[in-house]
């Protein structure tokens, strides 16, 4: 048989192999995409069994914080469907709400730990289904990446940013209004705390409880300060604001942080060695070379480039004046 021949007698041959191996890979794939959906499935239908008989009871069988236990409470359940607040929260945030109770992330202790009565199993069921109650519903995604493990100091009192800014989504400067108006963003008074918090919450959790307490003695709340520069230093939060530069540029995801660090700022001895040995270390935060580095990436690409990653990016035109690089705009 001649070369030819064979060429044409393998290629149909070569052709159905092919197609014979992509409809088995298809398969497979289905398979498996069937198998997770189904597992999941049977995880929310399990779910749904448990919430009826631990969780309707306050939160009601829809899931709208309408149950009749709840019904008498001083703070009214949460309204599970409601995903503008739930689904920004990870699974492991919600996890520790249900197994230790709410009190353990800064919430009301009306909601008890489930952990004696259920297993861990059960409790991951709950939330797959509970995330199938969210309008809009559930995309993860969208989850915020607060970690599984605190840092930064302990506050007088837990405010949780995840809560607040991260869930809820209060701007950034409606706490601390000074950002746009002067060098220092400043802390929020008791007034402008109690401002939602004469009615939030105003019985039945500890942290609202510590609150009232400064408002009646009339005391400023002793937080302790987190993010630092050196004295010499003369930052101005309202030039930054005004041109449009994200919060999480300096602080990082703060709406992410149950309890605010700081992270990797200020000088660095390792840098500073680096440095002297003739290396180029990447700048800590904070630091006259990051911020000197920002400044150049600003006028050279726009503010855009420097937005943090699931912020708003701001909008700049030409106009806008260039970020300064003199040594007098920060030492003087």
């Amino acid at each position: 048989m001649s070369r030819i021949c064979v060429m044409r007698f393998l290629r149909p041959v070569l052709a159905l192999t092919i197609l014979a191996a992509g409809l088995a890979g298809g398969m497979l794939l289905w398979s498996r995409t069937s198998t997770a959906r189904t597992a999941t499935d049977v995880a929310v239908q399990r779910g749904q069994q448990v919430y009826a008989m631990y969780c309707a009871t306050c939160h009601g069988l829809a899931g709208k914080g309408d149950g009749l236990s709840g019904q008498s409470l001083p703070i009214k359940p949460q309204d599970l469907t409601d995903g503008r607040v739930l689904n920004a929260l990870p699974d492991h945030f919600l996890f520790t709400v249900i197994s230790q109770g709410a009190q353990a992330v800064g919430l009301s202790p009306l909601m008890p730990p489930f952990k004696p009565q259920l297993s861990d199993t059960q409790l991951h069921d709950v939330i797959a289904y509970v995330r199938t109650l969210a309008q809009p519903a559930f995309d993860p995604k969208a989850v915020l990446p607060i970690p599984v493990k605190r840092e930064g100091p302990v506050q007088p009192i837990f405010f949780s940013h995840a809560i607040h800014s991260g869930s809820y989504k209060l701007d950034c400067q409606y706490c601390h209004a000074g950002a746009r108006r002067s060098s220092a963003a400043g802390l929020p008074s008791v007034e402008r705390c109690m401002g939602c918090h004469r009615v939030v919450a105003a019985q039945g959790n500890p942290e609202v409880q510590k609150l009232l307490g400064y408002w009646d003695r009339k005391e400023s709340i002793p937080w302790v300060r987190v993010f630092r520069v050196p004295e010499y230093v003369k930052f101005t939060h309202k030039n930054h604001v005004q041109a449009g530069l994200p919060c999480q540029t300096c602080h990082g995801r703060i709406e992410a942080m149950e309890q605010v660090a700081a992270g990797l700022t200020g000088q660095s001895l390792v840098n500073d060695l680096k440095n002297l040995a003739g290396m180029t270390p990447v700048p800590n935060r904070l630091t006259m070379g990051w911020c000197v580095e920002c400044h150049r990436a600003a006028n050279a690409k726009d503010l855009a480039s420097l937005a943090w990653i699931g912020s708003p990016v701001p909008t700049l035109t030409r106009e806008k004046p260039k970020a300064p690089l003199d040594c007098v705009e920060c030492h003087h």
